[in-house]
C-alpha cells in the first residue's frame, strides 16, 4: 500500500477495537429500544405531573440517558463476563492470566533444529524475564546438548526470580542434581542442591526425597559430613 492509500485510509470501528468490535455494534443497535422506552417513561411521568413542555422534553431526554447508558454497561459487562469466562474454559491456567505456549519452539526441536529453539528461547527470556518457564526448558535444551555451564547459569537463574512457583523453583533444583551428577569433576555441588531443597521446603515430600537422596549420595561420593 502506497503512502497516499495509507494517508486516505478510514479506520473502521473494527480496526479500533478489534473483536470486541461485533459487540459495540450489537449493543448499538440494541439501543432503540431501552432509549424509546425512556423517552415513553420519562415524558409520561412529566405529563403526569403537569409539567411544561420544556420540562416534559427535558425528563424524555434524561429517561433516554439513563435507560440507555444502563443498557449499555448491562450488555457490554455480559459480553465481556461470558468471553472471559469462554476463554478461560477453553484455555484454563493456575492465575486465570495468560499463559505462553511453546508450540512453535518445540516443533523446532522435532524437526532437529535445537539450535533454532534455543535462540528463540533466549529472546524470549529478554521479553519476559520474570518467567521461568523459557528458562526451564531452554536449560534442559542445554543440558541435553551438552552446554552444562548455561545450563546451571539458566537453572540458578530460576532460583533466583522473586515469586517463583514452589513447583519450578523445586524442578530446578532438581535438574542440577542430575546435571551435576553427570558433570565429571561437580558430583559434590549435588548435595549443595538436596541441603537446599530440605531447608527450604520442610515438612514437604520434596524434603523427604532430598533427605534419602542425600544419605545415599553421601555415601556414594564417601562424604562423611
Amino acid at each position: 500500500m502506497s503512502a497516499r492509500e495509507r494517508d486516505g485510509y478510514t479506520r473502521t470501528l473494527f480496526d479500533k477495537h478489534g473483536p470486541e468490535a461485533a459487540d459495540l455494534a450489537r449493543t448499538m443497535y440494541s439501543l432503540v429500544i431501552p432509549v424509546a422506552a425512556g423517552i415513553f417513561i420519562g415524558s409520561a411521568l412529566a405529563i403526569r405531573r403537569h409539567l411544561s413542555p420544556t420540562l416534559v422534553v427535558l425528563s424524555a431526554f434524561a429517561g433516554a440517558l439513563v435507560l440507555g447508558v444502563t443498557w449499555w454497561y448491562l450488555v457490554i459487562g455480559m459480553s465481556r463476563g461470558a468471553g472471559k469466562l469462554f476463554g478461560e474454559f477453553i484455555q484454563p491456567t493456575a492465575s486465570g492470566s495468560y499463559e505462553r505456549q511453546y508450540s512453535h519452539e518445540d516443533a523446532m526441536v522435532m524437526r532437529g533444529d535445537v539450535g533454532g529453539a534455543l535462540a528463540s528461547y533466549e529472546e524470549i527470556i529478554l521479553e519476559a524475564p520474570t518467567d521461568p518457564q523459557p528458562r526451564l526448558r531452554a536449560a534442559e535444551l542445554y543440558a541435553t546438548g551438552g552446554q552444562r555451564e548455561r545450563a546451571e547459569e539458566l537453572y540458578r537463574s530460576v532460583q533466583r526470580l522473586q515469586r517463583v512457583p514452589p513447583k519450578d523453583d523445586v524442578f530446578a533444583s532438581n535438574r542440577l542434581v542430575d546435571l551435576y551428577l553427570a558433570w565429571p569433576g561437580n558430583e559434590t555441588k549435588a548435595l549443595r542442591e538436596l541441603r537446599r531443597l530440605i531447608d527450604r521446603y520442610p515438612n514437604t515430600d520434596a524434603a523427604t526425597h532430598s533427605r534419602a537422596g542425600l544419605t545415599n549420595l553421601k555415601s556414594k561420593l564417601g562424604v562423611n559430613e
